[in-house]
């Protein structure tokens, strides 16, 4: 039985920020129904991340531990749960309206900064494993071997968005 989409107003203060977010305004329509946790792919192999927890988490506005946690970042926004959802809500918009809040108020775990150090110092996350058979077929394929464009490209990443200056 599809139950058609409702709508409610959030009862907490955390709910009503996300929903005020372009991607956040699905919260209002999520029933805590579960099926986001039944056919997520992170749930099925981790006991720890549960999307309807967390949607729970900020309809009753547990803003701080919500924003700490690590759990908002692993979602793959495969939307999987957004497909199955009888409500259409989407958990991978509102996550990452809940990753951009955390984000500028600096709860980024560990392993995401550290990978982002790394694509902003070498220009990709694999610049070590770079080698020279790589560089071979590469060159057996007519491919370009000097991937110095990746550095070029991280330099105009980082002047868009870390400076300022446009594309």
């Amino acid at each position: 039985m599809i139950l058609g989409s409702i709508s409610h107003t959030p009862s907490s203060d955390f709910a009503i920020e996300i929903a005020a977010i372009p991607g956040g305004e699905a919260i209002i329509k999520c029933i805590q129904c579960g099926i986001c946790t039944a056919t997520c792919a992170v749930a099925s192999v981790s006991d720890k991340y549960r999307p309807r927890q967390l949607i729970q988490k900020i309809l009753i506005g547990k803003r701080d531990e919500v924003l700490q946690s690590d759990d908002p970042w692993l979602c793959m926004t495969c939307r999987m749960c957004e497909d199955r959802c009888q409500e259409d809500a989407s958990p991978a918009d509102i996550f990452q309206v809940v990753r951009h809040l955390a984000a500028k108020e600096g709860h980024i775990p560990k392993v995401f900064r550290d990978v982002t150090d790394t694509v902003l110092r070498d220009g990709w996350m694999l610049e070590d494993a770079y080698s020279d058979f790589i560089e071979d077929d590469r060159d057996d394929l007519g491919l370009d071997t000097d991937l110095n464009w990746n550095t070029i490209f991280v330099e105009k990443i980082k002047n868009k968005y870390f400076k300022g200056e446009g594309a």
